[in-house]
This record gives structure tokens, C-alpha cells and sequence, in this order.
């Protein structure tokens, strides 16, 4: 059966593509149905640039077992699809079993790209989440153990220590040689940084900074003109500053770091540099809209927000999302034009994910 729908996309004019199987085809003899859709606005997919998969909560981070986060990719995995989600950049988990994701049923989830065990130094992270590995260690972990098959390494790059508040976990030279393993081995890295490691980490030549409240002037410029990415994940740090109360220290360098975002995100979208939307565990799976909402909020245009929860993520991983014949058929209406109002986003009207529509 092949089956003509129109898009219409944020920017351009409508035009008619047909459905064959799982993918996009040329409109021609062979069309047997019709959906109307040429009333709605379309996207390739929205896209969660920072999910963990194997957990459904923050709450899961200390002493779940593999056993548990495998029964948990499919449910969480199939939460984003439901909700137009289908890209998923997972940036990490306690072990390598976030890989298996890769493995899931293509129709259950969306596409995926994954992290194995995060990456940090004793004392480096929260106790028990992840795999040790001390700065003199890093490289020869990473050429020897580290798994790359889902196309990321995930490193955590400063945490707070006790009376010392936030710490560096690997000095920027170890780094930079951490970078060039990875590379080498085909894969991407993503830095966790919440504090001031963020320069040392764009420095270092890493390919995605995770959170970044206080990346520079200079270190958005650098990140742009390489062609980097940056993940705010603006919602983890709302639910961060209400966890630790917003006159505890913590809640108070959070509450500054968002300062510094609404300072950052204008000059980011300026300069061109990839900025990707992501949940980590404080928006709900699937939910990656709220955090389109909040980007605009803190600096975003409309039109910049909606495609910092959509094609930039494709495009940045070199994933086709155009919605082309030849192409797989994926595609995510709304009644209204995301580039004027983002907050569409949370209201997809249909669903269409390889060929099929979405109930």
C-alpha cells in the first residue's frame, strides 16, 4: 500500500511525498490512500540530546541492576516514540548495559546513539554510579575498555568535593589525549560539567559539553567555529536548585549558572553553535518539549528552540531526517508552526514512525 501525505515544513512550501513499507517515496500511480495533512506543520522528529534509557528517574541513579535497566530501555524507549521523540543521544549509565538499547526492536524505539559506563575518578561522581578511573588511568581506559559501539564516551568532568565545592576531575593535558583515543576509535565525547571545567574541556577538544553553565564567551566561540555541541539540560538544573534548596551553596551555583545561560544562549544561537535540548532524568521520557520551552525562556528564539529539539541533533550526528523521498518515513505533525511557538511542541497532532502511524 502506498499512501500520500503533504508536508508542510516550518520554512518553505507544501509539497506531496508518498509511503511505501518503511520509507518515503515519489507521489505517482501506485498511491492506493490518502491522510490529510497538508492543514499541519511537519518535522523529521523531535530529539532528546542528554536521556539515560535504563533509568525512569532520578531516583533510579544509586544501585539499580543491570538486570533492572534492561527491563527499562523498552518502556522508556517507547515513551519518547510515543511523543514524537525519535532521537535519542543516551550520554551514559552506570554500566555498559545501556548499550543493549542499540539492540532493542527498530519499530519500539527511536534511533539511538549511547554512552557505555560514565566515566570519573574516585570521589569524581556520585558513590557507586559508574566506573572509576583515576586521571593517570583515563587514557590507557579508554584505548583498552571503554566501549564506543554506540558512538559515545561519556566522561564526567568536575564534581563538589566537601568543603572544597566544585573539583576538575582530570587536568585538561590527560584530557585532550582522552579525546584523541576516542576519536580514533570512531566515537564521540561528551564532558558532564556543572562548574568551571567546561574551558578545559572545549580546550581539550571534546565534541559535546553536558550542562555548561559557565562555558565562556570564547569557549562558545571555539566550540561554533569547530562545530561542537552543547546540551544546557536548563530543566535538570531548575530540579537541582529545588533539591538542594536555592540558598544552599549548590542551589546557589545553579541559580548562577542560569544566569549565565540566559547571557550564553542569545550569543550561541548568534554564532551558529549546535545547541542540542536534553531531559536527563528531570523532565519526564518523552518530554523533551518542556525543555524546548525553557530554552526559549532563557535566551532561544522560537525558532531556535524548536530546532535545538529536532534537526540539529540529527544534523549533528550526521543522521538524514529529511523528509524526502528515499528517506526513511518518519515525520511529526503539529497544528500550529513551531518556529513562531515553540510550546506546539508538547502537542503533536499524528505520528508517523517508519511507515507506521503512532496510536
Amino acid at each position: 500500500m502506498t499512501t500520500l501525505i503533504t508536508i508542510r515544513p516550518p520554512e518553505g512550501d507544501p509539497y506531496d511525498l508518498a509511503i511505501e513499507d518503511t520509507g518515503f517515496v515519489e507521489p505517482d500511480d501506485r498511491v492506493t490512500s490518502h491522510i490529510e495533512t497538508g492543514h499541519l506543520w511537519a518535522l523529521p522528529g523531535l530529539a532528546d540530546a542528554h536521556a539515560h534509557l535504563t533509568m525512569t528517574s532520578s531516583n533510579d541513579i544509586v544501585g539499580l541492576s543491570d538486570e533492572t535497566m534492561r527491563e527499562n530501555i523498552p518502556v522508556t524507549a517507547w515513551a519518547h516514540v510515543e511523543r514524537g521523540v525519535l532521537l535519542i543521544l543516551d550520554k551514559g549509565a552506570n554500566t555498559d548495559v545501556s548499550l543493549v538499547s542499540l539492540d532493542h526492536d527498530a519499530d519500539l524505539r527511536p534511533y539511538v546513539e549511547v554512552a557505555g559506563a560514565m566515566i570519573h575518578p574516585a570521589d569524581g561522581y556520585m558513590e557507586g554510579y559508574g566506573v572509576e578511573v583515576e586521571p593517570e588511568d583515563l587514557v590507557e581506559h579508554l584505548r583498552t575498555k571503554a566501549a564506543t559501539r554506540g558512538g559515545w564516551v561519556k566522561i564526567v568532568g568536575d564534581w563538589p568535593r566537601r568543603g572544597l565545592g566544585p573539583v576538575t576531575n582530570y587536568p585538561v593535558d590527560t584530557l585532550t589525549e582522552a579525546v584523541e583515543i576516542v576519536h580514533d576509535a570512531g566515537a564521540r565525547v561528551a564532558v558532564h560539567t556543572m562548574a568551571r571545567a567546561a574551558s578545559d574541556a572545549v580546550a581539550a577538544g571534546v565534541d559535546s559539553i553536558e550542562h555548561g553553565p559557565f562555558l565562556t564567551e570564547e569557549d562558545i566561540r571555539a566550540l561554533a567555529v569547530r562545530g561542537g555541541a552543547w546540551v544546557p539540560t536548563i530543566g535538570n538544573q531548575k530540579y537541582w536548585i529545588d533539591a538542594l534548596g536555592p540558598d544552599s551553596s549548590g542551589g546557589r551555583l545553579f541559580s548562577a549558572g542560569l544566569d549565565q545561560m540566559s547571557e550564553n544562549l542569545p550569543l550561541a544561537e548568534e554564532l551558529g553553535l549546535t545547541v542540542l535540548a536534553g531531559s536527563d532524568l528531570a523532565i519526564a521520557h518523552g518530554e523533551i518539549a518542556t525543555e524546548a520551552v525553557l530554552l526559549r525562556e532563557h535566551g532561544l528564539s522560537d525558532r531556535a528552540a524548536t530546532i535545538a529539539t529536532s534537526t540539529a541533533a540529527f544534523d549533528y550526528v550526521g543522521r538524514e531526517a529529511s523528509l524526502t523521498a528515499g528517506n526513511t518515513a518518519d515525520v511529526v505533525f503539529f497544528a500550529d508552526n513551531p518556529y513562531v511557538d515553540v510550546t506546539v511542541l508538547d502537542r503533536p497532532e499524528m505520528i508517523i514512525r517508519r511507515g507506521r502511524i503512532i496510536e
